[in-house]
């Protein structure tokens, strides 16, 4: 059951739109879309093809910019942002959302054949991401980022708002102005869906989302080894979209040498309500990003979900993330000199707090809906 949502006075044709996020993707769809269509607004989304294959809101029109899913690095890519450009001028939208600095472009000409309003809803850093993380070879990575933040500085005028994933984008987006915070939390639906009944055991662990070195994910390898050392039970269960087919390689072997690791990767993006049901299954998230300066302002929406659906955490973060888990009594923080034997009697004990809070989505969303009246 969701939150009521305020009405709109006379609906609108909201087009939200994204290169590489499937249309049926968690933020786009079941967070922004499905909300502003309940809102009463006419609701579009183009993206990359479903992995489901089906909507599940018929209040929500999908548009695939492509009958089948294309790697990243493809000529179906390359055209991706034209085909966007085509729908949306066909859909003639009265606000539309880009998710992605790729389609700053496409958003400039249809402000000028349709009079739309452009909205940016910045989930990354994208200069930062470029930059620091292995996304493109090292001799091109200042270049690119500095090319995607330079068209990020020309193309401002054309944002009416910016749609911030990150408060802490308010620091490191100077330029992005005027903006709204809206955090990547889980809707209240999800969670009534998905909330764990009660605490479970300890040894069956998840690492889920995003499948990168920056994300984490063999930091969670290397805690399980460790924790399995001391513990034979102890378990990891790895489900998410791995972007890179070098990543997705060494993790499938990495699980056929490790028979406790099990892994659930792929490098097409995973559906949502997979990962979410692994999380109700699981004993503990394991939440571990290294030290890098593209998540360094982040609180990850695997968080946000762990907490909305009672998974306690195990955690190595920033000072936010790890302050959300202290303030709510939601896991463990994590150090780098960790007692393991120590570790898994802490995990054994460990009770979630029954006045925890569950921040959810819904209630910031609510800002949106008002800004588009």
């Amino acid at each position: 059951m969701r939150l009521n949502l305020p009405q709109v006075n006379k609906n609108s044709r909201i087009v939200l739109a994204s290169i590489l996020k499937p249309v049926d993707e968690t933020r786009m769809f079941e967070k922004i879309g499905s909300s502003l269509a309940q809102a009463g607004h006419n609701v579009h989304i183009v993206g990359f093809p479903s992995a489901t294959g089906a909507a599940s809101d018929p209040k929500i029109h999908f548009h695939p910019v492509a009958p089948h899913p294309f790697k990243r690095l493809s000529i179906t890519r390359f055209f991706a942002s034209l085909k966007v450009l085509f729908i949306v001028s066909k859909l003639k939208p009265t606000i539309f959302i880009i998710t992605t600095h790729e389609l700053l472009g496409a958003a400039f000409w249809c402000k000028l054949l349709t009079g739309c309003k452009v909205l940016y809803d910045v989930q990354e850093n994208y200069y930062r991401n470029i930059r620091y993380t292995t996304a493109f070879p090292a001799g091109i990575r200042t270049v690119v980022a500095a090319w995607v933040r330079l068209k990020e500085r020309l193309l401002h005028p054309i944002i009416t708002t910016y749609i911030l994933a990150e408060k802490g984008y308010t620091d490191e987006l100077p330029f992005a102005k005027p903006y709204l915070v809206l955090e990547n939390k889980i809707t209240k639906a999800l969670a009534d869906r998905y909330r764990k009944k009660q605490q479970t055991g300890y040894a069956n662990l998840l690492f889920s989302g995003t499948l990168a070195e920056t994300t984490g994910v063999f930091e969670a390898i290397r805690l399980t080894d460790d924790l399995h050392k001391h513990d034979a039970s102890v378990m990891l269960t790895i489900i998410g979209h791995a972007p890179s087919s070098i990543i997705h390689n060494q993790l499938l072997r990495l699980s056929d040498q490790k028979p406790f690791i099990r892994y659930r990767g792929n490098e097409q993006p995973v559906p949502h309500d997979a990962i979410l049901k692994e999380i109700s299954r699981a004993d503990f998230g394991i939440i571990w990003y290294p030290q890098n300066p593209s998540t360094a302002c982040s609180i990850p929406t695997k968080l946000y979900e762990y907490m909305g659906l009672n998974l306690p955490v195990l955690i190595s973060h920033n000072a936010q993330s790890e302050a959300l888990v202290e303030q709510n009594k939601a896991g463990l923080i994590l150090s780098q000199s960790t007692d393991f034997q120590h570790l898994i009697v802490k995990m054994k004990g460990f009770r979630l707090s029954e006045n925890g809070a569950n921040p959810y989505f819904d209630e910031d969303v609510v800002a949106l809906i008002e800004l588009l009246k």
